[in-house]
């Protein structure tokens, strides 16, 4: 309690609730330690230390009743604990974070997905008659976020090509929205089509020197731990960021040429 402005603690539970049943659908046979979410600052995040008893502690932004943000918002930080965001290498007491721009982008487009998931149930099946008022704001601000022109890649230029101009920032630091969003974007819709893909983050991560790896590498590990129903996701996102072959080297099934 403390620090939400005009928000209901009894109205905030049961979003929050919402939001970790319909993340944790995903992930039938995980069980989280338990998760504090505390009002502070202007930026949401799940710290990496743990609490004194050993919960995660998620600090939201959103304020007075704005459920909208806190679905939002708490869905992002959700995935970040699915994804074993605590699990990485360590240099010198520093987290290598060199990869972490994509576990931002894969928990932007779960963030994306909780707000109209959220939206599409609670117009039918809202916890309460009242609740089910909000379901248009949900889908209203995910669509807003979604048509922000920063998210789109320019026009004519692939992901592969964008991806090799930026992917330097990108490394340097993994917090530039701008270009983090423009990848969850393209994420999005490979998970909307097939929601139980999103149990593959269970397996990002797995190990602690995977943080270490290069991108392509990263990936490849994370295909490498993820049972053989998930593996289907891994690939096309490996595909997305695969520049296409060089003209004249496309092969037929026979092997001519094209």
């Amino acid at each position: 309690e403390g620090g939400w402005g005009s928000t209901s603690m009894d109205s905030l539970q049961v979003v929050l609730d919402a939001v970790a049943q319909e993340v944790g659908s995903h992930f039938p046979g995980r069980n989280l330690a338990t998760i504090q979410v505390v009002a502070a600052g202007n930026n949401p995040m799940v710290l990496f230390d743990k609490g004194d008893n050993g919960e995660y502690v998620v600090q939201l932004s959103a304020r007075d009743g704005r459920w909208y943000q806190f679905v939002y918002q708490f869905g992002h930080e959700l995935c970040h604990i699915y994804s074993n965001y605590d699990n990485k290498e360590s240099r010198g007491g520093t987290v290598v974070t060199h990869n972490q721009w994509f576990e931002e982008s894969l928990c932007e487009a779960a963030a994306l997905y909780t707000l109209r998931r959220m939206a599409s149930k609670w117009e039918f099946n809202a916890p309460t008659t009242e609740w089910a008022a909000y379901a248009p704001t949900f889908r209203q601000y995910a669509d807003l976020l979604l048509g922000q022109a920063h998210r789109k890649l320019p026009q004519q230029v692939i992901l592969p090509t964008w991806f090799r101009e930026n992917h330097p920032a990108m490394a340097a630091n993994p917090y530039l929205r701008d270009k983090d969003e423009v990848v969850s974007n393209i994420l999005l819709p490979l998970f909307e089509q097939n929601p139980d893909d999103w149990g593959a983050i269970a397996y990002l991560n797995a190990d602690k020197n995977d943080a270490s790896l290069g991108f392509k590498d990263y990936l490849e590990a994370w295909c490498e731990a993820c049972p053989q129903r998930y593996r289907t996701v891994v690939d096309k996102i490996i595909a997305l960021f695969t520049p296409p072959p060089p003209a004249g080297q496309m092969q037929t099934a026979a092997g001519i040429k094209l």
